[in-house]
């Protein structure tokens, strides 16, 4: 009498396994439009509806969405979680799943994310339990395309005038494209050394480029009369970007 209970029993286990595991054909799961938006921290974030259509034999136990960004070696840069811990049988929900990116975390990871457009890998886990019994986990990888904030950011070739006895004026073009999807306001300080590490001015300017768009300024700097010699093929200029989102620099660039 106990072989053949436990028999039954493992017929019941195994056709109720069975009928769990079906349920997972029945399982409608779709994930709508991503938003980007920006934090007050300076993190940006991304909200992504996640469409749950339980159509199955099971209780869905545990839902548990998790996404991971990474940087271009590999090293992990963020990750986040959303839960839900129960959708019925032939229950439809709606969640939003949203991770976050710290932007000065990842401009530190490199300085190409701030001038060049890339793409940032990320990975995402749906992992729940069908009937309060069966684990079920599913990933994927995929690419997020990164628009560089300060694309192709230049200081085209300086000209050099008379300002008065004592003074020169050194007229800097600053130019870049804001590729990310998210607006730009801040201050750009620019420094400029000579020859032998020598500072020889610096001035800031605010700028507001919006995102998927183009900004073109002249900045004017003011070197002392006699400091004109120093301005040879050693000179260089010390970039630092300043904005709500996140503060980078130096980036340094050749004089001429």
């Amino acid at each position: 009498m106990l072989g053949i209970a436990t028999f039954i029993f493992w017929v019941f286990l195994a056709a109720f396994i069975g009928i769990a595991a079906y349920s997972i054909k029945d399982l409608g799961l779709e994930i709508g439009e991503t938003q980007v938006s920006t934090k007050p921290n300076g993190e940006l974030l991304f909200s992504s509806p996640i469409f749950i259509d339980n159509k199955g034999y099971s209780i869905l136990n545990e839902l548990k969405v998790t996404t991971v960004f990474f940087d271009e070696s590999g090293a992990e840069i963020s990750t986040a979680s959303t839960a839900v811990p129960t959708i019925s049988q032939g229950e439809t929900a709606t969640i939003t799943h949203k991770a976050t990116l710290n932007l000065t975390a990842l401009l530190h990871k490199g300085e190409g994310y701030l001038l060049e457009d890339q793409n940032l890998a990320a990975s995402v886990t749906t992992g729940l339990t069908l009937a309060e019994l069966l684990p079920v986990q599913i990933s994927t990888n995929f690419t997020y395309p990164w628009g560089a904030p300060f694309h192709n950011f230049r200081i085209s070739q300086p000209s050099v005038g008379n300002f008065n006895a004592t003074h020169y004026s050194v007229v800097v073009p600053v130019s870049f494209e804001n590729h990310a999807a998210f607006d730009l306001t801040g201050n750009i300080r620019i420094q400029l050394f000579g020859n032998g590490d020598k500072l020889l001015s610096e001035t800031q300017t605010s700028f507001n480029a919006p995102g998927q768009s183009s900004y073109a300024n002249e900045v004017e700097l003011q070197i002392g009369a006699n400091s004109e010699s120093f301005l040879n093929q050693n000179a260089y200029f010390n970039i630092y970007f300043s904005t709500s989102l996140f503060e980078y620099g130096p980036l340094v660039i050749p004089y001429a």
